[in-house]
C-alpha cells in the first residue's frame, strides 16, 4: 500500500509533535523534580519548620535531666539537619556518670539523648566521703551511700589502676561470700585483703587469677581458720 505525500507529510509533522511534546514533558519533570528538592532542602536545612525545640533525656538516674540539657547545650532553634549530633554526644559523654551516649535526630522538632550509666562495682571510702568506682575504676559519683548491699573499699591511693584492682577482686568474691563480706582493704596493688562479718580475714594479694583465687577460696573456708590466705593460689594456707 503507497502512502501519498500529503499523508506522509502529515505523519511526519505529528511524529515530530509528539517527541517534542515528550521532550518538553521530561524536561518539565526534571525542572519540577529540582524545585521540590530545593524546596525540601531549604525546609530541612535553613528553615524554622523542622527546627529542635526540644531534648528529651532518658535512663538518668545518677544524673538529673537538665544536667544532661544543660551539658549538652543544643542550639534550639537550628534546624535538626544542621545540629552537630557527634559535638553533642562528646559533651555529655564528659559527664562522670556516663558510661555510654546516644544522640538522634527525631524529626520534626526534637534531640533524643539515650544514656547508659556507669554501673556500681563497689563504694570507695576516701576520707569518709563515699566515692561511687565502676568496674574500670572510674569515680562517677560521690557524697551519696548506695543501697543496701553494696561492697565498701578502703584504698590507699586514687590511682585508678588499684581501684580497677579492687573492683576485679569484688567481682570474684562477692558470688562467693556476699553478705559476710564488710569490707575490703588495699594499701597497694599486691596487698588487698578481705574483711568477713565473723572477724575472718581473707588475704587476697592482687587481682591477678582472682577467679581462680575465688576457687581455691571455697574449698579453704571449710577448713576452721581466722585467715585464709589466697595471695599464691597454688599454694594457699589458713591459720
Amino acid at each position: 500500500m503507497t502512502t501519498a505525500p500529503g499523508e506522509f507529510k502529515k505523519v511526519l509533522r505529528a511524529k515530530r509533535h509528539r517527541k517534542r511534546r515528550t521532550r518538553w514533558i521530561v524536561l518539565g519533570c526534571a525542572l519540577l523534580c529540582l524545585v521540590l528538592a530545593g524546596v525540601g532542602i531549604w525546609l530541612v536545612s535553613f528553615s524554622s519548620v523542622f527546627a529542635a525545640t526540644e531534648v528529651k533525656v532518658s535512663g538518668v538516674s545518677l544524673l538529673s535531666e537538665q544536667q544532661v540539657i544543660d551539658t549538652a547545650a543544643v542550639e534550639l532553634g537550628k534546624p535538626l539537619a544542621n545540629q552537630d549530633t557527634d559535638a553533642i554526644r562528646e559533651r555529655v559523654a564528659g559527664l562522670a556518670p556516663v558510661a555510654e551516649v546516644s544522640v538522634e535526630r527525631r524529626f520534626p522538632h526534637t534531640i533524643e539523648i539515650t544514656i547508659t550509666e556507669r554501673t556500681l562495682a563497689y563504694v570507695w571510702l576516701d576520707g569518709g566521703v563515699p566515692r561511687w568506682v565502676d568496674a574500670d575504676g572510674v569515680v562517677f559519683h560521690e557524697g551519696e551511700k548506695p543501697a543496701q548491699g553494696a561492697v565498701t573499699a578502703q584504698v590507699a591511693t586514687s590511682d585508678q589502676r588499684l581501684l580497677k584492682d579492687v573492683a576485679t577482686v569484688v567481682s570474684a568474691v562477692v558470688p562467693l561470700l556476699g553478705e559476710r563480706i564488710t569490707l575490703l582493704q588495699a594499701s597497694a596493688v599486691d596487698q588487698i585483703q578481705v574483711q568477713l562479718s565473723d572477724g575472718d580475714t581473707v588475704v587476697w594479694g592482687s587481682a591477678e587469677q582472682s577467679q581462680l583465687k575465688a576457687q581455691v577460696l571455697s574449698v579453704l573456708l571449710s577448713q576452721e581458720a581466722s585467715v585464709y590466705d589466697v595471695s599464691a593460689p597454688h599454694a594457699p594456707t589458713t591459720r
